[in-house]
């Protein structure tokens, strides 16, 4: 009872105060505690990699940054620098971060006070009828005698600023932030992807280059042997069959290159637009060199790529963001403080000033307590966790499908180049083969026809090296791909959920 008539005894105001400031400080308690999501972030990953190797040599980060330069050739970093400078999907990301960036600067100064001006003039004529509102003295409101025209104007200023006791703004302005550094990872990303698409495409020219070199040089040897056999059809050693024979293989000879032509027009015009330009640079449609095959870069520990891959990162960051704006949500529950204050002049255009006080000030505190809503803050909190819930599984998502990229790229090498060996091994065979082939029928001890099978198991053996040799190259650029580029000083950092990569990768050699 005793409580009960100590409330009694007090006035009501001072009672409704105390209950108000009570619950207050305990929402505000409750708002402030913190929420432990860091245990549902944890991803189990394999301590190696399944597909890689245990001869390895280091390799510095910062090799690995610019990988592309590990081929040694002047056109692949001259296409890449062009790329970088004038892509037109590189230019929409950087645009993407500086808006975001933009409206984080601009959520955050949400946390200081804000202040507005207005101001107003006001012309009243009488154009007809009595005169109205007139003193004793015959004066009107102005203290003057009665005019046509009246002139008032009015100037003031609004401050106001929230109080954030719940977090809202602080947590607007977390998100805002990280928001500005998902659209830096997408930077990062597409500039990354941007150029892995410019060496592969390049690599895919050289390789579409190799093949119409070979088709090439197996038209002018079927030209050749056509009329070789023409030659001997007219000495009498040839039969017709043989002739149309020859010709049948060399018009199928001469029918595979638009094919190969169009291939190397097609890259030519996707590096143009890689490069941001319309018309292919026809000094690539020259082959100068070959496919280089290049040693390969590999995380000693899958956890690197946690730290490289740019859509791990911003999954990272997402997860970041959506705890934010659930915190947002959650701040909204509670009540809103603020302190407001206005000042004001007001004065007359025309005769004399205005009676009283010219200028008023006012201020004080305000509150905003949600009342009754339906439901619907409670349901936005719920929405919002949700959503944080889907941003964990996106990233654990993003983290297996990282090591699933590796773990692919790492076989897909080690098959290529074991492809690739034992294509060597077949054109060498191939090779000899044709030569007895030859011999032989310029000796008269074997028919054309295996003089035609020689040959065309050769030049096959050539194509399926060409094929082979592109592969293995474009397979490196699928692992630097999957691997990520190591973060550099241009690079925002990441909220920390894993654990840092070693400071060195390796290469298979």
């Amino acid at each position: 009872m005793r409580p009960y008539r100590y409330m009694q005894d007090q006035p009501t105001l001072t009672v409704l105060l105390r209950c108000a400031a009570a619950g207050a400080i305990a929402l505000a308690v409750s708002g402030c505690i913190p929420r432990d999501r860091s245990a549902q972030l944890s991803v189990t990953l394999p301590s190696r990699w399944s597909n890689g190797q245990t001869s390895v040599q280091a390799l510095a980060q910062t090799e690995l940054a610019t990988w592309w330069r590990r081929y040694r050739d002047p056109e692949i970093n001259r296409l890449v620098d062009s790329a970088l400078a004038a892509n037109p999907t590189l230019d929409e990301a950087r645009e993407r971060v500086f808006a975001a960036r933009s409206l984080a600067r601009a959520q955050g100064a949400q946390r200081l006070p804000t202040v507005d001006g207005a101001a107003s003039a006001t012309l009243q004529s009488r154009l007809s009828g009595p005169t109205q509102g007139l003193n004793a003295a015959g004066e009107d409101f102005f203290g003057e005698s009665p005019r046509s025209t009246v002139g008032v104007f009015q100037a003031g200023f609004d401050a106001r600023w929230e109080l954030d006791f719940f977090g809202r703004v602080r947590n607007s302005a977390l998100a805002a932030e990280h928001a500005a550094l998902v659209a830096s990872e997408e930077l990062h990303d597409a500039r990354f992807i941007l150029i892995a698409e410019v060496v592969r495409t390049y690599l895919e020219l050289r390789g579409a280059q190799g093949r119409r070199a070979v088709i090439l040089r197996e038209i002018a040897a079927r030209r050749s042997l056509l009329d070789s056999v023409r030659v001997q059809q007219t000495a009498g050693t040839s039969s017709e069959f043989d002739v149309q024979r020859a010709r049948s293989t060399y018009e199928a000879a001469r029918a595979r290159a638009p094919a190969a032509d169009l291939a190397v027009r097609v890259a030519l015009q996707r590096l143009a637009t890689l490069a941001g330009s319309a018309r292919p640079d026809e000094r690539l449609a020259t082959r100068s060199r070959g496919i280089g095959i290049i040693s390969t870069a590999v995380g000693p520990l899958p956890t690197s790529i946690l730290r490289w891959r740019a859509d791990i990162r911003r999954a990272e960051v997402v997860i970041a963001q959506r705890a934010a704006e659930a915190d947002v949500a959650e701040a909204d529950l509670y009540p809103r403080f603020m302190l407001a204050g206005t000042l004001d002049i007001a004065g007359n255009l025309l005769g004399k000033p205005l009676l009283g006080t010219p200028v008023t000030l006012t201020g004080g505190p305000a509150i905003s307590i949600p009342l009754v809503d339906w439901g619907m803050r409670a349901n936005v909190v719920r929405a919002r966790e949700a959503q944080w819930r889907e941003a964990v599984a996106a990233y654990r998502s993003a983290v297996l499908r990282g090591v699933e990229d590796v773990e692919i790229a790492l076989a897909t090498i080690r098959a290529t180049r074991s492809r690739l060996e034992r294509q060597s091994t077949a054109v060498t065979a191939a090779s000899r083969a044709l030569d007895l082939a030859d011999r032989q029928y310029r000796g008269g001890l074997t028919g054309l026809t295996e003089r035609l099978q020689a040959e065309t198991d050769l030049r096959q053996a050539e194509l399926d090296l060409a094929d082979a040799r592109e592969g293995a190259a474009v397979a490196s650029v699928g692992l630097f791909k999957a691997l990520g580029t190591p973060p550099g000083p241009d690079r925002p950092a990441a909220p920390r959920t894993a654990p840092e990569p070693a400071p060195a990768i390796a290469v298979l050699q």
